[in-house]
């Protein structure tokens, strides 16, 4: 840029001499009367000639040149940070997972937290990514990792991992991770995520099918119930209903091994199949629904059938 304006002003000052040196009131005239040719020459005025000042503004005014001055000037232009330090020079967080988003705080559930980055020089001019992690009780300065080790996928692939865990001593509620990406360059880039801690596993549909049976129908029913665990599926550790007002036991497992109704094991709907004795009374009939997990979080709710005559 330096090199650029002196070559500028060199041009300026070269055409200033040449103002000064011819002046508008020098320049010669031939003209042609039959066979001679007679040299006339202008006596110098000196109101016509134009100092160094004036040069500039005159040359100053054209478009040209006041583009090309304020392209060569304008610090906005060369320093806009969506334009330039976006595009060329910081790095780029793509993305930020945390999963699973609700974990609870038991020391050992699993939180995997991955970036995504790039930069502008490529991957290998990316120094390092980092997590502050004091939000869920580990350290403010933690590193992610791109070599294909400790939980990360891929080496060099450009998404960054770590694996971690939401302290016991840390309350439930809504937590950010703030997370920093630099490059060999000094550049930083800034970024979050959030997540849930939280210990109690949540109900998210509970119903028995069908909910009306009528007399002289055959009283079978199928009791699901969709729940969502902080964690993992594996963490709960009992799903269980109480039929007594429809005939049946007191604590009754359902299950998620696609038996007794259920149509596929391992995912996040229990389930189990009963026969509602014939000499169960009429009327709405509640069926309360317990559920709790290995991290002692737990939740509770109630399916209605209804029986008619």
């Amino acid at each position: 840029m330096i090199k650029r304006i002196f070559l500028l002003l060199i041009a300026l000052i070269f055409t200033l001499s040449v103002f000064e040196g011819i002046g508008p009131g020098m320049a010669q005239a031939e003209t042609q009367t039959g066979s001679k040719t007679t040299k006339k020459v202008s006596v110098p005025k000196e109101e016509e000639y134009m100092n160094k000042g004036d040069a500039i503004a005159f040359i100053s005014a054209t478009d040209f040149m006041r583009e090309r001055i304020g392209s060569l000037l304008s610090w906005a232009v060369g320093y806009d940070i969506n334009k330039i330090s976006r595009a060329r020079l910081v790095p780029v967080i793509k993305y930020i997972s945390a999963v699973p988003k609700s974990v609870p705080a038991d020391g050992r559930t699993i939180l995997e937290l991955k970036v995504s980055v790039d930069d502008p020089s490529g991957l290998k001019n990316i120094s390092g990514v980092r997590a502050d992690l004091a939000s869920i009780g580990k350290f403010a300065n933690m590193m992610l990792v791109d070599n294909g080790l400790w939980g990360d996928e891929k080496a060099n692939d450009g998404i960054y991992t770590l694996q971690t865990n939401v302290s016991p001593n840390i309350e439930s509620g809504g937590k950010e991770i703030p997370v920093a990406v630099a490059n060999k360059k000094g550049w930083l880039t800034l970024a979050k995520t959030s997540l849930d801690v939280s210990r109690n596993p949540q109900i998210i549909d509970a119903r028995a099918i069908p909910d009306r049976i009528g007399r002289g129908e055959k009283r079978m029913v199928l009791i699901q119930v969709q729940i969502y665990n902080p964690g993992k599926v594996g963490d709960l550790d009992n799903v269980v209903v109480d039929l007594a007002e429809v005939g049946g036991a007191n604590n009754v497992s359902l299950h998620n091994n696609a038996t007794h109704g259920d149509k596929t094991a391992g995912d996040n709907i229990f389930a189990l199949e009963y026969a509602i004795p014939g000499y169960i009374s009429s009327g709405d009939k509640k069926i309360p629904l317990r559920i709790t997990n290995t991290s002692g979080g737990r939740t509770a709710g109630d399916i209605i059938i209804h029986l008619s005559d």
